[in-house]
């Protein structure tokens, strides 16, 4: 099985109540010479898995916890449990609930806590007295209970800074013997990129990552029991998560516009197999729309240039370049589109729009192109494009001629007397 058939399978595979899947974002699927694989490097149950040359897929082991959406540059995966909205409104709900100072966990973080401090409770506890449910450790409404950290992205992050936090709190497990290491490399990453762009619009938000939970949110023990009936520890923290990302559906839409506005609505994109100019279809993920609103309501931009991890800046060396323009054809968001004018022909990069997928960069076949992670401030926030200039060809493409011509260009005479 070819590396795009099982992709295509691995995808399909993955469809569940817990993540969607658009095949058509897919930068491997999009063009068969890509190698992307970011999503399998990224999942923490090996649900996904490259051994032997091919893709392994055991959807029963997926645990939903949107790792490989997180590490997807183009949003090929969507987690379902929470939707990106539905954790805005349980980060916002941490938010007040922590006057200020939210605080997003992993579970085997969560579940390690509690089960010290049950160990703590039962040495502590007296002989006489109620021996009914366990009392909470935390307080779930001030943490936002996630199975791994590498569902957050850098959206997340700094939109806790637009919601005005004074700061953010990752409670980070035990990675190097926790089976979901992976999500922890991630969010490393992440959180690295996201302070990145936050120092350079001008917030001084800390973004902590630590592997204990934080004082403010641990419950006094002893006190009067606000457990639910005797649900083990496990089955509570899945039970309080799951039906606080359902009951703030109905309300995130409302929380989400407040801060972004009305006009950062996501509009409905039509996909077409091929557009007019040859150019697959491009799209823009509404993860990437709320980062730019969310930056935007931080402020103004006060360095000359950011580095992250989800937004590139694409360099084309003039001399290898042969000016075929795949990178236009290919690029699944625009970042890269043609240029083509009675006085100029080329390529526009546009690094804004730019996810850092590298699809460019694997498939030029004069391997002329390089993506960075470190753009000037004017392009990273879309005020200034970059013109690419390339020699016109001698031949059109797509047109019955344009082998012959494309060969005649190269070979001239001799190809006129080669047919004799």
């Amino acid at each position: 099985m070819s590396l795009i058939d099982g992709l295509l399978a691995m995808l399909g595979a993955i469809e569940s109540d817990a993540l969607a899947v658009r095949e058509e974002r897919c930068i491997s699927v999009r063009n068969r010479n890509a190698s992307c694989l970011r999503c399998v490097e990224a999942c923490t149950s090996g649900a996904i898995a490259y051994r032997d040359n091919q893709l392994k897929v055991e959807p029963d082991r997926c645990i939903g916890c949107g790792t490989c959406a997180t590490a997807c540059p183009t949003c090929a995966i969507e987690i379902r449990n929470p939707t990106d909205d539905e954790l805005t409104s349980l980060i916002k709900g941490s938010i007040v609930a922590t006057k200020g100072h939210p605080v997003i966990a992993c579970e085997a973080a969560l579940v390690a806590f509690e089960a010290q401090a049950a160990a703590t409770a039962q040495k502590t506890r007296k002989p006489f007295g109620a021996h009914g449910c366990e009392e909470p450790a935390y307080d779930a409404a001030c943490v936002v209970a996630l199975p791994c950290l590498g569902r957050v992205d850098e959206s997340a992050l700094v939109g806790i800074a637009a919601y005005k936090a004074f700061d953010a709190t990752l409670v980070c497990g035990d990675c190097a013997s926790c089976a979901h290491a992976p999500g922890g490399a991630l969010v490393r990453q992440v959180v690295d990129s996201a302070c990145s762009m936050l120092e350079a619009f001008g917030s001084n938000m800390p973004v902590d990552l630590v592997d204990q939970v934080p004082e403010r949110v641990r419950c006094v023990q002893g006190g009067v029991s606000r457990d639910a009936g005797g649900v083990s520890r496990r089955d509570f923290l899945r039970t309080a998560k799951d039906g606080s990302a359902r009951a703030a559906g109905a309300a995130v839409q409302q929380e989400v516009a407040a801060v972004l506005g009305e006009d950062a609505k996501p509009v409905p994109v039509a996909y077409r197999k091929v557009n007019k100019d040859g150019t697959l279809s491009h799209f823009v993920p509404t993860r990437r729309l709320r980062l730019y609103n969310y930056l935007k309501h931080i402020g103004e931009p006060v360095a000359d240039q950011v580095e992250t991890r989800v937004i590139g800046a694409v360099s084309i060396d003039a001399e290898k370049c042969s000016a075929c323009r795949m990178c236009a054809v290919f690029c699944p968001t625009g970042a890269i589109v043609k240029m083509d004018e009675s006085d100029a022909f080329g390529v526009i990069h546009r690094p804004s729009a730019c996810m850092q997928c590298r699809l460019c960069e694997r498939i030029c076949p004069e391997q002329a192109i390089k993506v960075s992670g470190l753009v000037p401030i004017r392009q990273f926030m879309g005020k200034e494009a970059v013109c690419y200039a390339m020699e016109r060809p001698s031949w059109t493409p797509n047109r019955p001629a344009s082998m012959y011509d494309k060969v005649h260009s190269m070979i001239g005479e001799d190809l006129e007397m080669c047919m004799f």
